[in-house]
């Protein structure tokens, strides 16, 4: 005899504890109705592997202050970097006299003014982006063509995570080889998580007890599924 979840209608036997599809804790079974696994699952989650949830440590006052520590850090790089342009051609120009002063000042502006439009861009980007909260429901590979060089094009690979929002919108997220593979190798086909745009690594699992490990938000180091701190930066890990 089988029944339904609830939450989202999926069929569920008499002895599930959460919903196998969306991870929903079903009806608390009597002590008589109460299946043979039941202690076996109550022992795994007091073993420090976490139930299924979201984490309310988003808002820990620890997590908090390293991301804003992080947003400082960058701007003070970015100050560092935009004007770098202008004072090397100005260097250049004094150092070499193969350049008139003026034209180095005029050319070095120019290049740290692309530089203070990319990060304001990319400020605008990072600011714009919103949480949600989404099931995988497809993955793969592909190869394309990036650009030509002195051999003719280069091919990369490209990873596309495919997930469907609660709202029912479809979104594809795209990762390119030379940058770091975050969706791809930490999400699977039937996983459903949380996506948190103000953290580093931006990807929870809804059920952390399935996951390989656990990245530190901050650092983005990986950490086992029974710890509760980073073993590296020691911030609180999103369980």
């Amino acid at each position: 005899m089988s029944n339904f979840c609830p939450q989202c209608g999926a069929k569920v036997l008499p002895d599930n504890v959460f919903c196998v599809q969306c991870g929903t804790r079903l009806a608390p079974l009597s002590n008589q109705a109460q299946p043979a696994n039941y202690a076996a699952q109550n022992s795994t989650a007091q073993a420090g592997i976490p139930a299924p949830g979201y984490s309310s440590r988003v808002n820990d006052p620890e997590i908090l202050a390293a991301m804003k520590k992080n947003r400082k850090a960058g701007f003070v790089f970015s100050c560092f970097v935009i004007p770098l342009p202008l004072v090397g051609f100005v260097v250049y120009a004094l150092a070499s006299g193969k350049m008139e002063v003026g034209e180095a000042v005029r050319n070095g502006a120019i290049v740290s003014c692309v530089f203070l439009v990319m990060a304001v861009i990319s400020a605008i980007c990072q600011k714009a982006k919103k949480s949600y909260d989404a099931v995988v429901t497809n993955q793969k590979t592909e190869m394309v063509y990036r650009h030509k060089n002195d051999d003719g094009r280069e091919r990369v690979t490209e990873y596309y995570t495919y997930v469907k929002l609660t709202d029912g919108k479809t979104k594809k997220i795209v990762e390119r080889e030379g940058s770091m593979i975050l969706a791809y190798n930490y999400l699977s086909v039937g996983d459903r998580f949380r996506y948190h745009p103000q953290f580093h690594f931006p990807y929870e699992l809804y059920d952390k007890s399935k996951a390989s490990c656990i990245y530190c938000v901050s650092c983005m180091t990986k950490n086992p599924v029974t710890g509760d701190r980073c073993t590296k930066c020691h911030l609180p890990l999103l369980k």
